[in-house]
């Protein structure tokens, strides 16, 4: 039997082969396949994002967004390159469009993530095609899209850390992917330019693209004038507002000792050596301060010559491949040998250099991956590279978040009823559902309008949850709070009038709202009202920011009980407007009582308002 053969027939390994949904998958699987993985990206990109990400870096978000609504490019104020400022330009567009104050929210950290899930859709795409042309097992095929649509470097980084490393690493792939294509070399440095103009790191990659313009020189010069114009292009907004030397002064010169240390939270070489966060002016091995040796055993600068050494290395054998192969070098084996120097490249970068990032690793994990695809081999690397890329985050980072209870709690029950459909249907259930979604799967671009779709309702969800919604008012009414305040008691801290009581805007049931009163039990509120008022409308519950606590509330007119409240725990989502009549009421009391212990009572009166009688006409 031919040995090429009896591999391409092989089965898919049973675990992995049983988690499609197209176990009959052949070497060349089904299109819909990749519409399967697609959708699955979209869904785990949308829903981490509710995880709390990293304050520091989505701070950094929020300060340039307001800069860029504010002013526009008028003396911007960041230290990253112009390709993802300019999409916190559209962010700052679209807050400026819908009037939702900028904060730290969730949905800031959807906005910014858009780019991050796209470019992971993307990457889907490339390596789906890739597997499909080098003609790769059915195992290995499910083994490495799985890995790359669940990797758990991708998705730390992106949507739960907050973070868009994923974006210029994609554009690296896919410019050596160019690179080893005879119709679209000429796309390869334009490509890696605007990977440095999106994250100046990706540098690292510079020994690859250096061996590489020896292997179509022609196409790589055309590629040159088109990066320069591509250049301009990009840094036009900062040349037209004036401030383009500090642009690019603050995204490539001025970041390169903003860390003097030998790592900052990156498990690399240097935590071997000296430990974290060490100055990196000491000097290694001992050598003495005065010795001629010192300057070069100095951590800084070892650690230059260490990837120095490893880059020219890396150059070298490169020419010396293109050499050896020339006359019969095909466009995937140029691939496969690229990317796995991009690889290592971007493994030195992160190892040897001194202060590294626990995030700086991330960039191996997508040319692993590429390379794993493309050489059909060894895919160990990526797994090894996404782990320990994950894990060096995850020390950094610590994963909780105010929707994470209810996410986990919607998965469990889910599992709980899905196990119990399939026992009842006597394990048919996914047999039914795999014939199912396989005409689903079969949808033309499924991916494309699962995402738009996803979008779409991401963008309503986030819209409603974080809009202040403003009541509106007639002639004939009025807010309690614009009224005289007689007194106001609480046992802890103070009333706060259209702020909850930890200084927050108020929201009620994952809803924001612009009016009402923040206040913690136990808490009596006294207002003076007018003559003519007869109607007292409002709404009552517990602040977002505790979740759960448990209180009740009543109203009090003249010192009698005019409404009493159900006792009120937290979790209800519909809240309803209540109305009492207030006719001949002069004082009126807004109490709060807690139930048992007062721990998290903020308790909030949403959209109080006095009705005033309608005037008597003849």
């Amino acid at each position: 039997m031919n040995t090429q053969e009896s591999n391409n027939n092989s089965p898919a390994i049973e675990p992995i082969n049983g988690l499609s949904l197209f176990s009959h998958a052949t070497t060349q699987p089904p299109a819909s396949l990749l519409q399967t993985y697609l959708v699955f990206v979209v869904i785990l990109n949308f829903s981490l994002l509710f995880l709390k990400g990293y304050s520091q870096d989505l701070g950094y978000w929020q300060d340039w967004v307001s800069q860029l609504s504010n002013n526009g490019y008028d003396s911007f104020n960041g230290n990253y390159p112009p390709v993802y400022i300019h999409w916190l330009y559209l962010v700052g567009k679209f807050y400026n469009l819908t009037a939702i104050p900028l904060e730290h929210n969730d949905l800031l950290k959807f906005l910014t993530q858009i780019p991050v899930t796209i470019c992971h859709c993307l990457l889907t795409i490339v390596i789906f095609r890739q597997l499909q042309t080098t003609k790769a097992k059915p195992a290995l095929l499910q083994a490495v899209m799985v890995l790359t649509v669940f990797n758990p470097a991708i998705l730390v980084n992106g949507p739960i850390w907050g973070q868009v490393d994923l974006v210029p690493a994609v554009m690296v792939y896919c410019s050596l992917v160019a690179a080893s294509s005879w119709r679209y070399a000429h796309l390869a440095i334009p490509l890696f330019t605007l990977a440095l103009l999106t994250k100046f790191q990706t540098i690292a990659f510079a020994p690859v693209f250096g061996f590489l313009f020896f292997n179509k020189i022609r196409q790589h010069l055309l590629g040159i004038l088109i990066a320069v114009a591509l250049s301009v292009l990009i840094f036009l907004p900062s040349i037209i507002a004036g401030h383009f030397w500090q642009s690019f002064r603050q995204a490539y010169i001025d970041t390169l000792g903003q860390y003097p240390m030998t790592t900052f939270n990156a498990a690399n070489l240097w935590i071997l050596l000296t430990g974290n966060t060490v100055p990196d002016n000491i000097i290694l091995f001992g050598v003495p301060q005065d010795s001629i040796w010192a300057r070069i055993f100095m951590a800084k600068y070892f650690g230059m010559l260490l990837f120095s050494i490893v880059s020219l290395l890396i150059f070298i054998h490169g020419v010396y491949f293109l050499i050896k192969n020339k006359l019969y070098i095909g466009s995937n084996q140029l691939l496969s040998y690229s990317l796995f120097a991009a690889t290592i490249c971007a493994l030195a970068f992160f190892t040897l250099l001194p202060a590294m990032h626990e995030r700086y690793l991330f960039p191996a994990t997508v040319m692993a991956l590429g390379y794993c695809a493309t050489a059909r081999q060894k895919i160990l690397y990526p797994a090894l590279i996404s782990i320990a890329c994950a894990l060096n985050m995850l020390i950094i980072l610590e994963i909780n978040g105010s929707n994470i209870w209810l996410g986990l709690s919607w998965l469990t029950v889910g599992i709980l009823i899905i196990a119990l459909i399939d026992q009842l249907t006597n394990h048919q259930l996914f047999t039914n559902l795999q014939h199912t979604l396989k005409y689903i799967f079969r949808i033309p671009f499924l991916g494309l309008w699962f995402f738009v779709v996803a979008a779409g309702l991401m963008i309503t969800y986030l819209y409603d949850r974080y809009h202040i919604h403003q009541i509106e008012l007639t002639e004939k009414q009025v807010l309690l709070t614009n009224l005289p305040l007689v007194y106001a008691r609480q046992d802890h801290g103070t009333m706060a009038v259209n702020r909850s009581f930890d200084g927050n805007k108020l929201s009620v049931a994952n809803r924001r709202y612009a009016q009402g009163i923040g206040t913690h039990a136990n808490s009596d509120i006294q207002y003076q009202l007018p003559d003519d008022a007869e109607i007292f409308s409002f709404m009552v519950a517990l602040d977002d920011e505790v979740g759960t606590a448990d209180v009740q509330f009543s109203v009090w007119g003249d010192g009698k009980l005019l409404w009493q409240s159900n006792p009120i725990y937290g979790y209800e989502r519909n809240i309803p407007t209540q109305k009492i009549d207030i006719s001949g009421v002069q004082m009126l009391n807004l109490k709060v009582a807690p139930l048992k212990d007062d721990k998290w009572d903020h308790a909030n009166w949403v959209n109080t308002v006095i009705h005033l009688k309608e005037a008597d006409t003849e």
